[in-house]
């Protein structure tokens, strides 16, 4: 019974910690770095969402709609609209293919007001030594 307390208590203690403790740069697996950074997405925690990525991460619209992202620096000024966006704006992943250090993300994004829809997209990322180094989205039409 004792033991069985002890690991409930280190269970809740892990829902503590930041979510970038989890995996990222901690985890040789892509997928369990892709799917931190995901959470820190869905949680709206822009620290722990860039923990989850290289120094010097690029992420590139393969459509050219937007401008690439390039650095840490460039990655929490794209992504500070996490910040103020209501609770229910999030991801869900509709498929994930995983192949060495690339995982493949099919994303839709809900919570967004009804005339937005729900869009989706993919999402490609590259995984070296527990932080993603690169990302792509490709044109999706």
């Amino acid at each position: 019974m004792t033991r069985l307390i002890q690991m409930v208590s280190l269970g809740m203690l892990s829902l503590l910690l930041p979510l970038s403790a989890a995996a990222c740069g901690k985890s040789a697996d892509p997928a369990a770095v892709v799917q931190a950074q995901v959470e820190a997405y869905n949680a709206h925690n822009i620290d722990a969402f860039a923990a989850c990525y290289a120094d010097n991460v690029t992420i590139t619209d393969l459509s050219g709609k937007r401008p690439e992202i390039k650095g840490i620096d460039a990655l929490k000024k794209a992504f500070a609209f996490l910040a103020t966006v209501p609770k229910a704006f999030h991801v869900e992943i509709v498929q994930r293919d995983i192949t060495g250090p690339t995982v493949a993300d099919h994303e839709r994004v809900i919570g967004l007001p009804p005339e937005k829809g729900q869009p989706e997209s993919l999402a490609v990322y590259e995984v070296r030594d527990g932080k993603i180094l690169n990302v792509w989205f490709p044109p999706h039409s």
